[in-house]
């Protein structure tokens, strides 16, 4: 995947979330950076501070579909299911290891 610039980052989960009025800028891009520091932190297991990297270009679409799941998350603190009013939700895994699977993690030896 080619690169994404941060606005289009943006209006991507926007997109995907159904252009949720709630979705601002603001929002959207702090559960990019959320959705960043998950990646990196497959990318990088041994790294504690993140600041001098970024992520791939080919990780663009799965950082942004990390940040429209947790949008979708938002407010349901951890749960796995929820069951309210006869409205069944339940996420089948609530650490996203199923998105995070596709990163590769990276090593040094030294």
């Amino acid at each position: 995947m080619a690169f994404m610039s941060d606005s289009a980052k943006i209006a991507r989960v926007k997109s995907l979330v159904g252009n949720d009025a709630t979705a601002t800028d603001e929002v959207v891009s702090e559960l990019l950076d959320q959705a960043e520091d998950a990646i990196l932190g497959v990318m990088y297991p041994l790294i504690d501070d993140f600041g001098q990297f970024s992520i791939p270009a080919k990780y663009s679409s799965l950082q942004c579909d990390l940040a429209a799941r947790y949008f979708a998350r938002m407010g349901a603190n951890g749960e796995v299911t929820h069951n309210e009013n006869g409205i069944n939700r339940s996420w089948g895994s609530p650490d996203d290891a199923d998105l995070l699977r596709k990163v590769t993690p990276k090593a040094k030896v030294y």
